[in-house]
């Protein structure tokens, strides 16, 4: 009972009430609601009409880029930003009314708050309440987010594959190609779209990033691979593409200069390489890609400031392996025994399986040559595979992650099959689907967040699993929408954690090869079907690099680098440039968000920030009320036993309450499982995950990310009772032979 109160209390004091209305209210000083002019439904038409022909005046612009062949190149590291975030149909369809509703609130802000006395920024506040009702736009908007018959007639007993119906009262809540959320209003130059300008986002990578090598003692690169493999469950975002067309947006021609305006997109916002970049100028290029997200519908259908698309659901639902669509799930599918599609990898053996043979290694299907889904000047055929996410391909260890997590599926769809061989193959795979989707939940919450929030923390703030018995967390008021701050500005942090060297190991933990991450961005199948143990080995063996400001040059001058160019991207430039494209605000209004102590002076900064960064900072920004959300939450002071600083840990912890509290399938609540099923769950380690999955692993340590002490003493045989095993013979069902 005591569990129950305090979650519900987390619930109220984290996702609800102060100190997310004092973050806005510290914002929203100017708030007074008469200020306001009265606007018609003639005056709304207006602006949607203006807007309309604004993007209708665009694809004549985009129609002469086509012709002159302005698009990102096959396999080159503009190739692979995209491929990291490529709009979907859905998505890109998504967004032409996104754009004419910006278009229509500037049209609003420039006729009736420019000269009137209002600020941009009350102006953009006032339209985020003007609702989209009686415009042309209204009735597309409230169909897709306030229909309250979209349940209707649908089976419920399993979640749907974009999140839709998650939520009964609010079937929108969760699903894929919706906005993120906001915890604080967003900060644009001009109140609804423009990047503010703050110092040159490559000027502060090359400033404040050092390469050096700083490993955690005691966590694996398994915390690193987790990260991504979660966070794409949660989150991808896409970048805008040609509104007509879909096709890619480049704003850096070839010669690493910035596009000429006659060649460049509105979408584009690229970063500019200053002269004296010591590894960029020696090669002649001063452009980096940058292009603006896809924008999204407001949640609440009405006018304002940008908001960003998530292509993913934004439920911890496994979407990256089984896709954010029917039509994704169903196209991985054999259509068998509840199986997914397979690849053998044999010589000639090209075609994806639906059994396959089960004496040879399973991998995912591998892409169509037309996907491009890698970056081969060559094409995608037999480079690269097919996931519930693209992403899956970017580097060996995350390919090595879904790789598990499909043959997981797969093993259990099998075993169920076994136990029940009346159930037909729609039943099978939607049984192996949700209890893979309770073992990443429990992974997430019971194994990753303690070890890298601290496990006192977790314990006291709503984090912490049940033992035994169901929870009453779930709460429907709780919205599951994944905030932009963490998916933007937060879950980055990861980037920190990579390491330019991928060692391999043998059974015996000994290790005396490696692979250079630069050389394999986006090009996993052959390394994949030659070194699956080695890199499994490694997940669980090899040191992840500490979360701080120090990244591998691999990632910050060589990111999605081909093996024929000599330069990359910067990860920690894009990251910057994103957050601000997103509006994200400052750190400082992030501490006051999260209650944490207000940063008046140097003196206060000092304190809060690891030794030595203070100065380093000032003389980039000039004022800590400038410092952009990452950055500051990578320089903090780590506390306890976290991985992180404050900041971060508060943001974390706010997304991870309310994904597990909106979640109406969250494995331990009642009715989701029968009470010996959830026992088995709670089962499930990351380890047992390792040791059925691989192909010829016979131990491993018990925590995967915490490295072994010994490799004598902590490593155990895989099928050790310390390395528990889910009993699917609880899923039995007996079959009634009156039933006709």
């Amino acid at each position: 009972m005591s569990s129950s109160i305090s979650i519900q209390l987390l619930i109220c004091i984290v996702v609800f009430l102060p100190p997310c209305y004092r973050g806005e209210t510290e914002l929203n000083k100017e708030d007074s609601s008469n200020q306001f002019l009265n606007l018609k439904t003639e005056d709304l038409e207006n602006a949607i009409q203006y807007g309309t022909q604004q993007i209708n005046m665009l694809s004549r612009h985009e129609d002469s880029l086509s012709y002159a062949d302005v698009h990102v190149k096959i396999g080159s590291p503009s190739h692979g930003q995209l491929i990291d975030s490529q709009p979907s149909i859905d998505g890109h369809l998504a967004s032409r009314n996104a754009e004419i509703v910006i278009k229509a609130s500037h049209y609003i802000m420039n006729k009736h708050c420019s000269g009137s006395g209002i600020s941009k920024i009350q102006c953009a506040k006032d339209l985020a309440k003007v609702k989209l009702d009686q415009t042309s736009l209204g009735q597309m908007c409230l169909s897709k987010y306030f229909n309250e018959t979209a349940c209707d007639g649908k089976n419920l007993k399993y979640r749907s594959a974009d999140g839709s119906c998650n939520n009964l009262k609010r079937s929108f809540w969760g699903k894929a190609n919706t906005a993120y959320k906001r915890l604080l209003f967003p900060v644009y130059k001009d109140g609804l779209s423009s990047i503010k300008e703050l110092p040159n986002s490559r000027e502060l990578s090359t400033g404040l990033v050092n390469d050096e090598n700083s490993p955690d003692s005691v966590k694996t690169i398994a915390m690193a691979y987790w990260t991504i493999f979660i966070g794409h469950d949660l989150s991808h975002t896409a970048v805008s593409s040609m509104l007509k067309t879909n096709k890619s947006v480049d704003c850096c021609n070839e010669n690493g200069m910035k596009q000429s305006p006659r060649y460049t997109h509105p979408s584009c916002a690229p970063i500019i390489i200053p002269k004296d970049d010591r590894f960029f100028s020696p090669l002649r290029r001063t452009c980096m890609n940058y292009v603006r997200s896809v924008p999204a519908m407001r949640t609440d259908c009405t006018f304002g400031p940008r908001e960003q698309l998530n292509q993913a659901t934004h439920y911890l639902d496994g979407s990256m392996i089984y896709g954010s669509s029917a039509q994704q799930t169903w196209s991985l599918r054999s259509k068998s025994r509840g199986q997914l599609l397979t690849h053998t990898g044999g010589d000639g053996d090209s075609d994806s399986d639906s059994d396959g043979d089960p004496l040879r290694p399973q991998y995912m299907p591998l892409a169509a040559s037309e996907s491009n889904a890698c970056q081969s000047d060559r094409g995608g055929a037999g480079t690269c595979y097919t996931a519930g996410d693209v992403r899956a391909n970017a580097q060996p260890h995350l390919t090595a992650m879904h790789t598990l997590w499909m043959r997981e599926h797969n093993r259990v769809a099998g075993l169920l099959g076994v136990v029940n061989p009346h159930w037909d193959d729609e039943r099978a795979f939607q049984e192996a689907r949700k209890i893979v989707t309770a073992s990443i939940q429990h992974v997430t919450y019971g194994e990753w967040l303690p070890a890298l929030l601290g496990k006192k923390y977790t314990k006291r703030n709503g984090l912490e699993l049940s033992p035994k018995g169901y929870s009453d967390a779930y709460d429907e008021n709780a919205d599951p929408t994944v905030s932009n701050s963490f998916a933007t500005a937060i879950l980055p942090f990861v980037n920190s954690m990579f390491n330019e060297t991928l060692s391999l190991y043998f059974e015996n933990r000994v290790t005396n090869k490696s692979l250079s991450l630069k050389e394999h961005y986006n090009r996993p199948s052959d390394l994949q079907m030659n070194y699956m143990d080695h890199l499994i080995r490694g997940l669980s063996m090899q040191n992840t690099q500490k979360v701080d400001m120090l990244f591998t040059q691999t990632i910050t001058n060589y990111l999605y680098s081909h093996p024929d160019n000599m330069f990359g991207m910067d990860i920690v430039s894009l990251d910057i440039q994103r957050s601000r494209d997103h509006g994200i605000p400052s750190y400082t209004q992030f501490r006051k968000y999260c209650g944490l102590k207000e940063i008046k002076n140097v003196q206060d900064l000092t304190q809060i920030m690891v030794k030595g960064s203070t100065n380093r900072l000032l003389r980039q920004y000039k004022t800590w009320d400038d410092i952009d959300l990452l950055i500051g939450a990578l320089f903090e002071k780590h506390e306890d036993d976290a991985m992180v600083g404050p900041t971060m840990r508060c943001i974390i912890r706010e997304q991870f309450i309310r994904t597990r509290t909106a979640d109406r399938y969250f494995y331990d609540l009642p009715k989701v499982f029968k009470k010996h099923q959830l026992a088995e769950i709670r089962k499930v380690t990351l380890a047992r995950v390792f040791c059925d999955n691989s192909d010829n692993v016979t131990k491993m340590q018990q925590r995967v990310f915490f490295k072994p002490v010994s490799a004598v003493d902590d490593l155990l045989p895989c099928d050790s009772l310390l390395i528990p095993k889910i009993n699917l013979k609880h899923w039995l069902e007996t079959v009634d032979t009156n039933r006709k």
